[in-house]
């Protein structure tokens, strides 16, 4: 997906600055009925079309469906493509920052095209092509959708590219499905005894000084005795963590990568942009009042409160470039269905012209709660100590519009799913005074996220 050659070739004949020429007409209209985005999606899949989601059913939360292909803002060498339904390359914008130069492309293409909107997400790493299992993704993808089909305050639009692309509202699911598996085998990728002493090599050289912070990873493969259908994934997703941003992104090889992520990198609507940031984490009780007594634990934690810290100081400082003024919120706890974290809230009054959701999330990724911080030293030892490849997790996922509006959600509490089975990401964040045990452990209560929406 990386077309490196006709992405030169055509930088080189192209005027720089000239906006790509489309013979695509948008249309878009409110739909008279409410139909399900998982089912949509499943549907169309289920049909050969590539699809994406992101679904989050609050009031105010915008859920799309993003069914087959019109154009494919994706990452090639020494920049971002600008691909066509048949994946030629039409357009490119060079740029060692991926997401810079896919902002430019997309406003770009923006001019050509009367309000389009794009769909995707990008790896951990944008500079690096995902390797390993996530060869199906590149590391970095916006789909303009040939059909996208919207949701905001419980008002559905749908936006076709083409008259052809209002049929993808009517498929439906196709053939026999096989069985679906009812139980998992659950196997560490790394052993735990390699990955807690992995957490105690990078506890002893923070307190060397190598670092203030480092968020390391474990990886576990969940095969099953039948199909792990994405669509139910999805929908079990939604159901047990109805506040949580629910995706399903498919690749290019069959897989799909889905989650249900709870922290909010970024949104810009207009002159506003807001970052919720989340670190540092325990989980929720079997009663009220042992709930409370963990959260007051969690705000009582040294070790939570420097890691947050870390993490919400760099939000805020982060957004200040771009903005009139940066206010940030105390820390508090927030619940999901079974875990609890301290967020902190930042929103940022933008200068004129607001940077969009792509520049702004560019200045944001990665934060030091899926990171770590200071960035590069805290890269050199997740390359040194982590042993897998991230690819997507802990990227991010979401949406731009033609104004530059959108949402990013850190992809978290996810997995790479394929035909009978995934590969499941948790992370902690790593503190001088880190236990191993107890990062350990706080992996395996993420973990249950999505190994309980597997079966």
């Amino acid at each position: 997906m990386a077309p490196t050659a006709d992405a030169a070739k055509y930088a080189a004949e192209r005027e720089v600055g000239t906006p790509v020429k489309t013979a695509t007409s948008v249309r878009t209209w409110e739909l008279d009925r409410t139909p399900d985005l998982i089912d949509l999606v499943s549907a169309a899949r289920d049909n050969g079309h590539e699809v994406l989601l992101i679904e989050r059913p609050m009031p105010d939360a915008v859920s799309i469906a993003a069914l087959g292909k019109a154009f494919d803002i994706v990452a090639a060498k020494g920049g971002v493509a600008l691909e066509d339904a048949n994946g030629e390359v039409v357009d490119f914008e060079a740029g060692n920052d991926k997401l810079l130069a896919a902002s430019r492309l997309w406003r770009r293409l923006c001019e050509s095209l009367a309000g389009p909107i794009a769909v995707g997400g990008f790896a951990y790493r944008p500079d690096r092509v995902p390797g390993g299992p996530w060869s199906g993704f590149p590391s970095l993808l916006l789909r303009v959708p040939e059909l996208a089909v919207t949701r905001v305050r419980g008002r559905t639009h749908a936006t076709a590219m083409t008259a052809e692309a209002e049929s993808l509202l009517e498929l439906t699911t196709t053939g026999v499905r096989a069985p679906a598996a009812r139980r998992l085998e659950v196997t560490p990728v790394r052993n735990t005894v390699a990955w807690t002493a992995a957490v105690g090599s990078a506890a002893a050289r923070l307190r060397a000084g190598d670092a203030e912070k480092v968020v390391l990873a474990r990886e576990v493969l969940a095969r099953g005795d039948g199909v792990v259908s994405a669509a139910m994934v999805a929908r079990s997703l939604r159901a047990a963590y109805p506040s949580c941003f629910t995706y399903l992104i498919t690749g290019a090889d069959g897989t799909a990568f889905a989650g249900a992520s709870p922290e909010l990198l970024v949104r810009r609507s207009g002159d506003r942009a807001f970052s919720q940031p989340m670190a540092g984490s325990v989980a929720r009780g079997a009663t009220d009042a042992e709930d409370e007594r963990l959260a007051r634990q969690l705000e009582d934690s040294a070790k939570d409160a420097l890691e947050h810290r870390v993490v919400s100081e760099f939000v805020v400082e982060a957004m200040r470039p771009f903005a009139r003024s940066v206010s940030a919120r105390e820390p508090e706890v927030v619940r999901f269905t079974n875990i609890q974290h301290l967020a902190t809230s930042v929103t940022a009054e933008l200068t004129h012209p607001p940077a969009d959701a792509l520049e702004l999330a560019a200045a944001l990724h990665p934060t030091p709660a899926v990171g770590g911080w200071p960035r590069e030293a805290a890269d050199e030892l997740i390359d040194e100590l982590e042993g897998l490849e991230r690819g997507w997790y802990a990227g991010a996922v979401g949406w731009i519009d033609a104004h530059g509006d959108g949402e990013f959600a850190v992809a978290l509490r996810c997995g790479l799913l394929w035909e009978d089975g995934a590969r499941l990401y948790a992370g902690v964040g790593v503190m001088p005074d880190s236990d191993p045990a107890r990062e350990l452990e706080e992996t395996e209560l993420k973990f249950k996220a999505l190994l309980t929406a597997l079966v």
